[in-house]
């Protein structure tokens, strides 16, 4: 009973945001005859994002290579305290 429960409600999970999918490209495209869209506010969206997305991978890019230069340090030190 808990399975099909649990599967029931995993499958409402995916049609809401199927609905919501469709509801977001139909903001976004418009539709003919009724409503015009907003193309032009959603390039400008995606230009002003570009920066940020960039700065967040780079920050975490540069995080993780320094904390690859720590772990390559420790692992010296340890190696060197094996070898004694």
């Amino acid at each position: 009973m808990g399975d099909n429960m649990s599967s029931a409600g995993n499958i409402l999970k995916m049609l809401i945001g199927i609905v919501i999918l469709v509801a977001g490209v139909v903001w976004y495209s418009g539709i003919p005859g009724y409503f015009a869209g907003f193309w032009n506010e959603l390039l400008v969206l995606i230009e002003g994002s570009i920066g940020l997305f960039l700065l967040f991978v780079g920050l975490i890019v540069a995080w993780m290579g320094y904390d690859d230069y720590k772990m390559d340090q420790e692992m010296a030190k340890e190696e060197k305290k094996e070898e004694k």
